[in-house]
């Protein structure tokens, strides 16, 4: 079996991640809906954390080495090459992101506290900070990136 490696990362194990997620999203989908306060502990017992979330617009070079497309998002650099599945605080599935960039130095998407996700327009990023109200539930699933 021959093994293709994409900027040094198994690509077995990227699928193998990735169908991790895949089966954690239908389970989680097929959740039942609770108010909100059992609902905010079920994401924290279920290993989600809250964050504070913004959505960016540039185009350009990630700091993996690839480039902005749908799906990615940025954040600490210990999460590069790891899988993002977001929420919103009501419970709503918004996606799973890739991590693929660290934001601006200096900022809060670099230290890990803010989660910015990648939109292609403007009017998509505003929906998505209207969605959220510049706060989600995020689940990291470690990848090999």
């Amino acid at each position: 079996m021959r093994v293709i490696r994409t900027h040094g990362v198994n690509a077995m194990h990227r699928i193998k991640v990735i169908l991790l997620v895949l089966v954690l999203c239908v389970v989680s989908l097929g959740a039942e809906r609770r108010e909100p306060h059992q609902e905010e502990l079920d994401f924290a017992d279920a290993g989600f954390v809250q964050m504070k979330t913004t959505a960016y617009i540039l185009n350009g070079t990630t700091a993996n080495g690839g480039t902005t497309r749908p799906g990615i998002c940025a954040s600490s650099i210990d999460h590069i090459g790891d899988i993002a599945i977001v929420y919103t605080l009501n419970g709503n599935y918004l996606g799973m992101y890739e991590c693929t960039d660290t934001g601006a130095e200096g900022g809060g998407v670099r230290a890990g506290v803010v989660l910015d996700v990648w939109r292609k327009n403007l009017t998509q990023a505003e929906s998505y900070m209207r969605t959220t109200n510049g706060r989600i539930w995020v689940r990291w699933v470690r990848g090999n990136g």
